[in-house]
């Protein structure tokens, strides 16, 4: 399957269960990196435009490197790295908040059988798994930039398609409203829009993955 087509199937369908456990695995490492990112910027006293702006380029270009990795042969340890560091931060987050369920097992599953396929080097299978781990970025952003602006729009719920699609309470662009009389949607959609093209880009090109001669 091409390296592109690949990418945006995995990509729709992190989108739609985005809010489900189903994909809570893939979640982990973005969630943290958005995270670290929003910290840091946050640190630097930015005006809420600028660090939004900043954050949302941090997180596409981290999504870009990871891309343009695996276009050079590197998707197995890309896949490997990243579910070993989801596996060691959910071990930490369920030992510290002493919870453990019937979730807890599914996830705990899930890591350790990537893990298993990439070691066993199940090669289409590890370059699904390396693109959940990388589109899990961009997706968050989606929800960030477009879907919380949006529903707020519309005054719709936030919590109307929950649990499959859950639109965060806040977004990285909340502060900066509707800068110059323009709406905030426009401003962030603007953004996400400009930042996404380097990553549509990066996708293809990852067949076999080899750079794209």
């Amino acid at each position: 399957m091409r390296s592109d087509l690949r990418a945006l199937i995995v990509s729709i369908l992190l989108f739609l269960l985005w809010g489900t456990v189903l994909t809570y695995p893939f979640r982990i490492v973005s969630d943290i990196t958005c995270q670290a990112t929003e910290a840091v910027a946050g640190k630097l006293g930015l005006p809420a435009i600028a660090f939004a702006v900043l954050v949302l380029l941090v997180i596409m270009g981290i999504t870009c490197a990871m891309l343009f990795l695996g276009r050079m042969e590197n998707s197995e340890a890309i896949a490997l790295s990243l579910s070993l560091l989801a596996c060691i931060v959910y071990i930490v987050r369920v030992f510290t908040s002493k919870t453990f369920s019937i979730e807890s097992v599914f996830v705990a599953v899930v890591l350790a059988g990537t893990i298993i396929l990439v070691l066993l080097r199940k090669t289409e299978w590890t370059r699904y798994i390396a693109d959940a781990f990388i589109m899990a970025l961009p997706v968050c952003m989606c929800y960030e930039c477009i879907m919380n602006p949006l529903y707020r729009l519309l005054k719709t719920d936030l919590y109307k398609l929950s649990p499959f699609i859950t639109v965060p309470q806040t977004s990285i662009f909340s502060k900066v409203g509707n800068l110059l009389g323009v709406d905030l949607l426009v401003w962030s959609g603007f953004f996400f829009i400009v930042s996404i093209l380097p990553v549509i880009y990066l996708s293809g090109g990852r067949k076999e993955g080899k750079i794209k001669r």
